[in-house]
């Protein structure tokens, strides 16, 4: 998409972010904001909590996120941990953030 020149109004990761160590989220940071239009929204979950046997997961602060995006325009318009809708994942102590920054000047 990036390589067409296309944005979007809304770019959405959902359980992503979190698989991407350190040096990638700074990579893939910058990629991201060059989909979204001015204006535009991106919606992110980032799952928290213990790593299941054989994934590849990081624990990522919201606050390391919303200053990456912050450096790309992005602004955040909800920043909200939520437990997970999952039983199983809850007793477990699974809990996600979710994150909407907008592209543009900060409000």
């Amino acid at each position: 998409m990036r390589t067409r020149g296309e944005s979007f109004d809304v770019v959405m990761l959902t359980a992503v972010w979190m698989h991407l160590d350190a040096q990638q989220r700074q990579r893939a940071m910058p990629n991201l904001a060059a989909l979204v239009r001015e204006g535009g929204t991106v919606i992110m979950k980032i799952r928290h909590g213990p790593v299941p046997v054989g994934r590849r997961m990081f624990e990522i602060p919201a606050e390391e996120t919303i200053e990456l995006a912050r450096m790309q325009g992005l602004h955040p318009v909800l920043n909200a941990r939520t437990e997970s809708s999952q039983e199983a994942n809850r007793i477990a102590g699974v809990s996600w953030t979710n994150l909407a920054l907008v592209k543009g000047p900060a409000a």
